[in-house]
């Protein structure tokens, strides 16, 4: 192989690895995954209710521009046969778009799961949640 081959070759791998390396960057240490504000969800994580709560309400960590709103959601589930009580979506109307809600109906006595999948907007960074909360009925 002559020398200008190996040049080649040698500025192609560089090329390679430093495109690699700014990949992982980016992919790694540039991303804001939204994260759960566990103290200002409504219920709350481990609540344990005396009556139907009127609706879900959960808050998120997310930098400028909030959550993308057809791609975050959660679902809340009575355990007692799997059952899908309601779906929430982005509040709109939340300046900062870092909230989702849900209305309910009325909640019999049970387990509930909140399960969510919340996208931020600025870098598309995601997470995926869940918790419980009960409605006791006494």
């Amino acid at each position: 192989m002559n020398i200008r081959c190996r040049a080649h070759f040698r500025q192609v791998g560089l090329a390679l690895l430093l495109a690699l390396g700014l990949g992982l960057w980016l992919f790694f240490g540039a991303t804001a995954h939204p994260s759960l504000r566990a103290n200002e969800a409504s219920p709350g994580p481990g609540d344990l209710l005396s009556s139907s709560p009127q609706q879900v309400k959960l808050v998120f960590n997310v930098e400028l521009q909030g959550l993308v709103p057809w791609q975050s959601f959660f679902w809340v589930i009575q355990e007692k046969g799997l059952k899908v009580v309601a779906l929430g979506q982005v509040d709109l109307n939340a300046p900062d778009r870092d909230v989702m809600i849900a209305k309910l109906p009325q909640l019999e006595p049970g387990v509930y799961q909140v399960k969510w999948v919340a996208v931020s907007k600025a870098d598309q960074g995601f997470s995926e949640g869940s918790y419980s909360f009960a409605v006791t009925g006494q």
